[in-house]
């Protein structure tokens, strides 16, 4: 088999993969599914926000899940492991799925489309995008867009920053489209400003030092305070030497008389 189509072939069964646990697993918070192979067999992590719905009652669901992608699509001793969204209002694809759901249950997309913006927004995000397209209030397809706080576009910031969530609904109008983007609170921007606490204190106390230093120079032109005198210069302490004290008398100075 060419390289190029067994590539193919595998990207065509991971993304049947996805849409039949996204379809099994709507209600339990789907947030994506990750397919590892092991010597021991093919290892599935499941991300979910409700891992007790994927699991069931005494994993009889997740039994019969394992046994679908064993038959269904021929993975050979499949290991489930299902993994908990730690704060699941900040993960697109589970954002993005509520939605959808949100939709398919006949609430008004403007409604739920806010919903979802201000729940992202409280849970601490950056910034947040909403896109719904398609046939959403009359038979002419339309982009509705939603946005709140910070979205960056373009450069590493949004490559590494910003999650991406995709859904879809299925009304009798059509096909729904739902893109959800998240900026997650930590990411870092390339105009951020961090200030040095321990250099910005260092400045400071020589700008005071000198800021006192220019007050009493200040002073002293104001009130004629004399300075005191430089040391002698080589060439005077030249002249000092070759006078000898006894050359020196004692000279009085008299006032003069009429």
């Amino acid at each position: 088999m060419p390289l190029a189509k067994h590539f193919i072939e595998q990207g065509i069964k991971l993304m049947q993969i996805n849409e039949y646990l996204r379809s099994e697993l709507v209600r339990a918070g789907f947030a994506g599914v990750e397919i590892q192979k092991t010597p021991l067999g093919v290892r599935i992590t499941l991300k979910t926000s409700r891992p007790g719905l994927v699991i069931g009652k005494g994993g009889k669901r997740i039994q019969e899940i394992t046994d679908t992608l064993q038959e269904r699509y021929g993975l050979e001793m499949p290991q489930i492991e299902v993994e908990e969204v730690a704060n699941p209002d900040l993960d697109s694809q589970i954002m993005a799925e509520r939605l959808a759901y949100s939709l398919d249950r006949g609430r008004h997309y403007r409604r739920a489309g806010y919903y979802i913006l201000r729940k992202v927004m409280d849970a601490g995000a950056r910034g947040v995008e909403i896109r719904i397209s398609g046939k959403v209030t009359s038979q002419r397809a339309r982009c509705q867009i939603f946005r709140a706080g910070t979205m960056t576009k373009s450069g590493q910031p949004a490559e590494e920053g910003v999650d991406k969530g995709v859904a879809q609904c299925i009304q009798k109008s059509g096909v729904l489209g739902i893109i959800v983007k998240i900026m997650r609170a930590d990411t870092k921007m390339g105009d951020d400003i961090k200030i040095n606490e321990d250099e910005l204190a260092k400045v400071q106390v020589k700008a005071k030092a000198k800021a006192k230093k220019t007050r009493a120079e200040k002073f002293a032109e104001e009130y004629g305070v004399i300075e005191e005198e430089a040391a002698p210069s080589e060439e005077d302490k030249d002249l000092l030497d070759e006078v000898d004290e006894e050359d020196i008398s004692e000279v009085s100075i008299e006032s003069g008389k009429e």
